[in-house]
């Protein structure tokens, strides 16, 4: 029993209850209201705390935590410049316990922000072994959500390699029997269970440029493994592709809408220059969109890309979230990113429009339920809700900065920080109290980390791409 926490639900009415109580039973929220009988429950005095619901992170890249700070997105040109070879290189030169080690540090830290599910975009296991590291990593992380496992990655270099760039650009970009055995692994030794709070998803290689037969050949083989998500990533092409491949117009949303491939089981990340004809489409697909928001305002520099489009895809009734994409060069502070969800849209003519009637509620919504349904899990997480799973985070507000005037939505979304999450729970099991990590020692992750970036770093180094 949560006892006397102001709820900041964010259900359908955006409902806010002062000296409250959540009683939680099995995983699960199984009364909300004021003096609950607690019977033999556990109580946790949440007095002048918030409760407000585990957050939901659509796009994110866990392994990439493992070399955080070495590009930055403050550098806008070197990162664009630096950022294809890094991850090709790094990816070289990771082992399977490398895998198991970042994606367990990546799922800790997203609990440890307060977002309890989060769409793992894995694209950086290029072998059976460092796939099914990566998805123990995570799975040990105790994370909710989806491990979305990147198709047509495979590498034949590694350390002190000299290989063209045209060659390394091949593996990454077909799909070969080896991933189908790895997806097969990961289905039977990983993801068995079809009801557990984190699952199995797929993302195909890249559609863009590829011709729709050869699109659809490989889409119907991912549906017919089970999968319920397919996870893309969408970005305009500087120029249109051929006619008879994907990318032929604008961003190829119609192009695979043609062809019969959308679904409410799509799910793109970015899909910054998306037309009102092609959010409508996914709409009426039923298809899903997370924004990297803060990630993508460099994006500003590139003509194909431009401002994030979850503020013109929510208008247009596409479920659409947040996510932090790059763990490698922006902070885990998921409240920032938040912030980054609202001050994004005054980037482009039609945001400026779209905000002017927002509240905070409304930028709290790409975190939460909204956020929630964006990844196919709006019946379970991002809302404080009877039956709901038991996904939540207490907020102190005892620092000075956090004001004890206004709604809840708008201290939380105005003022919050890391720094003020007291505790949070994953499907009611307490995972952070009194500001800690339970069970985490976090310094010692951290040397293991630094061992293996100094390691890496000097791998790195030996490989060398020719044109």
């Amino acid at each position: 029993m949560i006892r006397n926490a102001d709820l900041l639900t964010m259900d359908a009415q955006h409902q806010e209850m002062t000296g409250a109580d959540v009683l939680i039973d099995q995983g699960r929220i199984a009364a909300i209201g004021r003096n609950l009988s607690a019977g033999d429950a556990d109580v946790i005095d949440a007095s002048g705390k918030i409760l407000m619901p585990g957050m939901v992170d659509g796009h994110r890249h866990l392994w990439q935590c493992i070399d955080a700070g070495r590009l930055v997105k403050m550098d806008p040109t070197g990162y664009s410049r630096a950022y294809l070879g890094w991850q090709r290189r790094t990816m070289a030169c990771m082992t399977p316990e490398d895998n198991y080690l970042v994606e367990l540090i990546g799922g800790l830290q997203a609990i440890d922000s307060g977002v309890t599910t989060v769409l793992d975009y894995a694209h950086g296991q290029p072998s059976e072994e460092t796939a099914l590291a990566a998805a123990r990593g995570i799975r040990d992380s105790g994370v909710n959500g989806w491990f979305a496992f990147q198709l047509g990655r495979t590498l034949a270099f590694g350390p002190g390699s000299t290989v063209s760039m045209a060659r390394v650009q091949a593996d990454l970009t077909t799909t070969t029997e080896q991933n189908w055995r790895t997806v097969e692994r990961l289905r039977s030794e990983i993801f068995s269970d079809g009801i557990a709070p984190l699952q199995l998803g797929l993302a195909p290689s890249d559609a863009i440029g590829r011709a729709v037969a050869d699109v659809k050949k490989e889409w119907a083989r991912v549906r017919d493994t089970g999968v319920k998500l397919l996870a893309a990533h969408v970005h305009k092409p500087p120029a249109p592709k051929p006619l008879g491949a994907i990318g032929h117009r604008g961003s190829g949303i119609q192009d695979l809408y043609e062809a019969g491939l959308l679904g409410p089981d799509y799910h793109l990340a970015h899909g910054n220059r998306l037309t009102a004809e092609e959010l409508g489409l996914l709409r009426d697909t039923g298809g899903m969109l997370c924004a990297t928001v803060v990630g993508e305002f460099p994006y500003m520099l590139s003509p194909n890309m431009m401002a994030s489009s979850h503020g013109r895809a929510r208008q247009a009734g596409v479920a659409t979230g947040i996510g932090i994409d790059g763990a490698l060069v922006v902070q885990q502070d998921f409240f920032e990113h938040v912030r980054g969800a609202f001050l994004s849209l005054f980037l482009e003519p039609e945001g400026r429009e779209i905000v002017r009637e927002y509240k905070s509620q409304d930028a709290l919504a790409f975190a939460t339920s909204l956020g929630a349904s964006a990844v196919r899990a709006g019946d379970m997480a991002g809302s404080i809700s009877v039956g709901k799973r038991a996904d939540l985070v207490l907020l102190a507000t005892d620092r000075i900065g956090f004001p004890m005037q206004g709604s809840l939505a708008d201290r939380v979304a105005n003022f919050a920080s890391l720094a003020d999450i007291d505790s949070v729970w994953v499907a009611g099991r307490a995972r952070k109290r009194h500001g800690k990590m339970l069970d985490v020692d976090w310094a010692k992750l951290k040397a293991e980390l630094a061992a293996v970036q100094q390691r890496i770093s000097g791998q790195a180094q030996t490989i060398t791409f020719t044109a």
